[in-house]
């Protein structure tokens, strides 16, 4: 972990409304880092990504899974793009291709799981 990650907070606000019209679920979030302002972010998780990670967490692919991965998911996009220092664009998406790249966020989305612990 970097001194960045250890002081950077990342506050989950909620789902927005609408965001199916993008053809996804959207969680949005507000980074508060230091001697930065806060940043607000949009992680938007396709409609393709959600239902492969239902699939990999053996959960049934409905609205309440797809509101709980994005906020999974999203969150650890971020602290992983926080820990690298990587950039981070005010809206985020997450689709099948980012899931086939980061398959460390597949194995976030099993946590999800309806008989994990």
């Amino acid at each position: 972990m970097s001194a960045a990650t250890d002081t950077t907070t990342i506050s989950y606000q909620g789902s927005s409304d609408g965001a199916e019209l993008w053809g996804g679920t959207q969680a949005d979030f507000v980074l508060d880092w230091p001697n930065r302002p806060a940043k607000e972010v949009a992680v938007l998780l396709q409609d393709a990504a959600a239902a492969a990670l239902a699939v990999a967490a053996s959960a049934e692919d409905g609205p309440e899974f797809r509101t709980a991965a994005a906020r999974a998911v999203g969150k650890a996009w971020l602290e992983a793009q926080v820990e690298r220092q990587g950039r981070i664009d005010s809206i985020v998406v997450i689709s099948a291709a980012t899931l086939a790249e980061r398959p460390e966020l597949v194995a976030v989305a099993r946590t999800l799981a309806p008989d994990a612990s």
